[in-house]
């Protein structure tokens, strides 16, 4: 041994450590209950798998949840969400966000997710008509190979406005750029690393960035973007699509004597690049989708050519309106949660496309009523036709929809539930029709 060596030794072992250290994180959101490998989605067991692999070879790995892990598929639907969380579990995640499709059963719904999953459901912004936060906590604040992390959790200020009222009612939301700029503030002094997991959607992501000093990473979601690693001012600002499509994989070198992110390489990795699925996942998986398989793995139907949700719109209307007897249907894009591909069709792919079980109703409003109603939804609805503010107008439309009109207007909206779920009315359709 050198004496020069030796003296670094006894003397100053600090200095044989570098300042930079490295972290991964493994990222993905919009994942509504997509456990199951189909299509384009990849399932939980591909994503476990990338994970056990990653961390099999790195001390430092992060494995973070954007939001919205349940509703769009019927293992979650019929069991509420719990299976989710169950096999979310066996992926390894060490932190996820709220987002709105948390609150799809009630905001108390969400202390059972709580209560099931093994890693803190994070939100800083949503609060109970108590006046207590919602989630497990605001922030996290972990220490990852030497790094210091704090993991902050922001849900859209919007929620009440895109949520079921039902069990809702009194929860408050907080705007996120005060929410974000305080906690951001107080932890910044104390840790290397400030990550926000965000259920706002890109656009806000990018804003919020450019106007909060002190946030290394932003892992986005809501608005089901592909966004690759972006810079906006100091900030870097990932999302990975929706439904397992991608997984995202940022590989960081962080500085941990004066913080934030010194070097990156990162990228979205197809649900086909992932490795052969977890054999202990897909068997979880697998238990829990023959629990729901006798009621929705049957063919309804064949479909000739691909129906993106933008051509399904007109037609689920026009379902909806012939079945209620109505000159016209109204129905919400956003409602409208998966396509249908060429081929045989089965009751899972329309419990994917409305997972919600909203009804078929009808709604009787004034023309000025009518027209907010059209435009909250930002879709062009071509049946609804010209709108005559001073006019009354019946039309047929589903139960969620109905819900967030009364709430907003209830003296000038008037409902009339058909008692029929819309998802069994299209699967009658497909049965007697076909897709063309």
């Amino acid at each position: 041994m050198t004496r020069r060596l030796l003296f670094l030794l006894l003397f100053a072992p600090g200095l044989l450590w570098a300042a930079e250290r490295n972290l991964i994180v493994i990222h993905t959101n919009d994942f509504h209950g997509h456990i199951r490998q189909e299509a384009e989605y990849a399932g939980a067991a591909r994503i476990a798998a990338l994970v056990k692999q990653t961390r099999a070879h790195h001390d430092g790995v992060l494995v973070l949840d954007a939001g919205d892990s349940i509703s769009g598929t019927p293992v979650s639907t019929l069991f509420k969400g719990a299976p989710i969380f169950e096999v979310m579990n066996m992926i390894g995640y060490d932190a996820g966000a709220l987002g709105n499709h948390e609150f799809d059963y009630g905001y108390e719904r969400i202390e059972k997710f709580r209560e099931i999953a093994d890693f803190p459901l994070l939100c800083s912004n949503a609060f109970a008509p108590t006046g207590d936060l919602i989630a497990d906590a605001p922030t996290l604040i972990k220490q990852v190979n030497g790094i210091r992390v704090a993991i902050i959790g922001l849900i859209t200020e919007e929620t009440p406005d895109i949520v079921t009222p039902t069990g809702n009612d009194g929860i408050m939301f907080a705007p996120p750029m005060y929410s974000l700029a305080a906690i951001a503030r107080a932890v910044r002094p104390h840790v290397d690393l400030v990550i926000l997991l965000s259920h706002l959607g890109h656009e806000e992501d990018r804003r919020l960035a450019k106007e909060v000093d002190g946030v290394d990473l932003i892992v986005g979601g809501h608005s089901h973007d592909l966004v690759e690693p972006e810079r906006a001012g100091r900030t870097l600002i990932v999302q990975a699509n929706r439904y397992g499509t991608h997984v995202g994989y940022l590989d960081m070198m962080v500085d941990t004597d004066n913080g934030g992110i010194t070097e990156f390489d990162g990228r979205l990795i197809p649900a086909t690049d992932l490795p052969p699925p977890d054999p202990d996942v897909e068997k979880a998986v697998n238990d829990w989708e023959a629990k729901v398989e006798a009621t929705v793995d049957v063919v309804i139907g064949t479909a000739g050519r691909e129906f993106p949700d933008e051509e399904l719109l007109p037609l689920i209307e026009s379902i909806l309106a012939r079945r209620a007897g109505t000159r016209f249907g109204f129905y919400n894009l956003g409602g409208i949660r998966d396509g249908i591909r060429p081929g045989e069709v089965t009751a899972r792919h329309i419990w994917n496309i409305e997972p919600f079980g909203n009804t078929l109703v009808t709604v009787t409003t004034d023309g000025a009523t009518l027209r907010a109603i059209v435009a909250m939804d930002g879709a062009t609805h071509e049946g609804v036709g010209r709108i005559d503010d001073g006019a009354t107008y019946t039309f047929a439309t589903s139960s969620f929809v109905a819900a967030l009109a009364k709430r907003r207007s209830p003296d000038r909206v008037s409902v009339s539930d058909q008692g029929v779920l819309v998802r069994d009315l299209l699967i009658d359709y497909i049965r007697q029709n076909g897709l063309e």
